[in-house]
């Protein structure tokens, strides 16, 4: 019977987190962004310290963009996608990807990844639905800033609940992700799935009795058919 999978983005499907490789990807033949990465970075520090809030993380990333229209944000974006694809994705994401594709469940990508980027590599992979963060190009406005709130943590339960609501996934759910952050997305899933988790989400896998994988190696023939089961 067809399912849903759903899977964060950032190193779950991706080795890496996306968000500064993709800063640097646009800005990185600026000598102005070395300073304001400097900035960004010392921001990271301070939300680590509980000093300020991880949305303003995001948005001090967001300035660094602010020269780009809309096209020539997404053209950016579409050539760092395709150097993902490339080699940036953990082959053990991409074989489940397709082990769900073949079983018919419906795919959704969910993530704090902007749009410009999760959109297209979720298209890329075959994915049926991105809830991810929004950029918006108000008008007279120099660049992009943030529509709505950033997709982490509580917003990103919001934001699926909202799809839900919508749209009512089928069961069995299947819940794919590295970060604690994500424990209620994976404690509610029929099947949880913590990828190469971070030390507290491994933690939490053992006490909740998620599935713990290794997706820098593909899964081998049996583990598919147990997942099919």
């Amino acid at each position: 019977m067809a399912g849903t999978a759903i899977f964060d983005l950032d190193r779950t499907i991706t080795r890496a987190p996306t968000w500064t490789w993709f800063l640097l990807h646009v800005n990185g033949k600026k000598p102005l962004f070395w300073g304001q990465l400097t900035l960004i970075i010392l921001r990271m520090v301070a939300y680590k310290l509980r000093l300020v809030p991880r949305t303003s993380i995001k948005e001090a990333g967001i300035k660094t963009l602010k020269t780009h229209d809309r096209a020539q944000l997404q053209t950016k974006a579409d050539a760092f996608v395709a150097n993902i694809l490339k080699t940036g994705l953990r082959p053990g994401a991409v074989a489940a990807i397709n082990a769900h594709k073949t079983q018919g469940d419906r795919l959704i990508l969910v993530t704090a990844a902007v749009d410009v980027v999760a959109k297209p590599l979720a298209h890329a992979l075959g994915f049926d639905q991105v809830i991810s963060t929004r950029l918006t190009w108000p008008a007279g406005a120099s660049g992009p800033v943030l529509d709505g709130a950033n997709c982490y943590g509580a917003e990103k339960q919001r934001r699926m609940a909202q799809a839900e609501a919508a749209q009512p996934f089928a069961h069995p759910i299947y819940a794919y992700s590295d970060h604690i952050s994500d424990l209620e997305l994976l404690a509610q899933a029929d099947h949880a799935i913590a990828v190469n988790p971070s030390s507290a989400l491994r933690r939490a896998a053992l006490t909740h009795g998620f599935e713990i994988v290794d997706f820098d190696t593909p899964p081998s023939l049996s583990d598919k058919q147990d997942q099919s089961q």
